[in-house]
């Protein structure tokens, strides 16, 4: 897990590849309300800073209302394959963790290292968290991908959306 320390953290303007087309948004920005896929993707930006991944990890931000919940963010550290298993045994102590959240919602980052597009893995795993939730009746947005060079929203249909 990492503890979201927004006082310790400076702005930066941009990746370290320099990649102004994709700014990377005060950490502050993390704590605003969101509306929009692109408003939740911008927070993600902002949570992330310089992209770049040794290893392949599922964020979880977990939303009261339109804004992250403060505090600690959990995440998971993911193999190669999509795992059914692992989601179904992830997806409930999560909620079991986040019972006191009133008006609960799920937003899901994949991090992974590597410089191409949406691939059948992302798509993977991003629907086994579409179809988890749809189980536990857990509302969620749309799940985002970063790697080494971008941090995109995955196509992926939402049926549990929040």
């Amino acid at each position: 897990m990492v503890d979201m320390n927004h006082n310790t953290c400076t702005p930066r303007p941009s990746d370290e590849s320099g990649n102004a087309a994709d700014p990377i948004p005060d950490i502050e920005t993390f704590k605003l309300p969101f509306d929009t896929t692109e408003q939740l993707r911008q927070r993600w930006r902002a949570l992330m800073g310089p992209l770049g991944f040794s290893e392949s990890r599922l964020w979880v931000g977990i939303a009261d209302g339109d804004r992250m919940a403060p505090g600690v963010l959990p995440y998971l550290v993911l193999p190669t394959v999509p795992s059914a298993r692992l989601i179904d045994l992830f997806m409930p102590q999560l909620l079991e963790a986040t019972d006191g959240v009133t008006r609960l919602s799920l937003a899901f980052l994949l991090s992974r290292p590597g410089s191409d597009g949406i691939t059948p893995r992302d798509l993977g795993w991003a629907r086994l968290l579409v179809d988890a939730a749809g189980r536990l009746d857990v509302p969620i947005h749309p799940t985002h991908r970063a790697n080494d060079v971008s941090l995109v929203t995955i196509p992926v249909p939402a049926e549990s959306a929040a």
